[in-house]
């Protein structure tokens, strides 16, 4: 989005960096950060925080390599911040659009299930895509070893045979199977719990102070492939 970045894939020359993070300099940025903090960290013996954690040996006796540590860091770092900040914006516009909602903040107990509704109704990570490394049948089609492959978050958090009413916001959903944190294994989110409270305190806070929300002008997209998030919603906010 050329509203966040200078490096614009389809305005300017990003080939240097096509093995970086959305094809930007700031992917190697965080790299060379990443190895500064670390040096750092070692000169002063700080060698007891979640950094030096993931560096000890597993129960194999493995060590993550530097190019695995350098990509872990730019996931960590960057993971849980446009996610759970889009999110955010998609909770707003759904209380824009969607009265009741508000009310249901201030007066029922919907916190348990609240921001794992609302993380399925953002999805602001729109798909992955994996190369498939044996050949497989799925729903009747079949799947060769090689082939790309792409899970559509956004597709899965709105289909009708595993949610009702796919479309509305439910601040009650439950039980809601959602895909936006994965279902389980080596590949679930780490940070699912964090986006959690951050939802919860966030419209915890925003319903003690405010009496209305009114959208009052169209909502924009963020320019991405990616990542599905409203970057700008004028809104009209009266206080309590």
């Amino acid at each position: 989005d050329p509203d966040f970045t200078d490096h614009v894939v389809d305005q300017v020359d990003t080939e240097a960096f096509r093995l970086m993070p959305f094809r930007s300099p700031a992917g190697a940025e965080l790299y060379d950060y990443a190895k500064t903090l670390m040096e750092k960290k070692n000169r002063e013996g700080d060698i007891d925080g979640v950094l030096h954690m993931l560096l000890r040996p597993n129960s194999l006796g493995e060590v993550m390599g530097e190019t695995e540590f350098r990509n872990f860091f730019c996931l960590m770092v960057a993971a849980g911040n446009d996610t759970t900040r889009y999110a955010i914006a998609a909770a707003l516009h759904a209380l824009c659009n969607q009265p009741e909602l508000l009310g249901q903040l201030k007066n029922e107990d919907v916190w348990d299930t609240m921001p794992d509704e609302i993380i399925r109704w953002a999805s602001p990570a729109t798909y992955f895509r994996r190369t498939v490394l044996e050949d497989f049948e799925f729903h009747g089609k079949q799947v060769k070893q090689g082939d790309k492959v792409l899970y559509w978050w956004v597709s899965g958090n709105r289909d009708d045979t595993a949610f009702e009413d796919p479309f509305r916001v439910n601040l009650k959903r439950a039980p809601n199977r959602h895909v936006g944190f994965g279902q389980g294994g080596p590949h679930t989110c780490l940070g699912m719990w964090l986006a959690r409270l951050e939802l919860r305190v966030m419209f915890e806070e925003l319903a003690k102070r405010v009496k209305t929300v009114e959208q009052t002008g169209p909502h924009q997209f963020v320019r991405s492939n990616f990542v599905g998030g409203i970057k700008n919603i004028p809104m009209r906010i009266t206080p309590v």
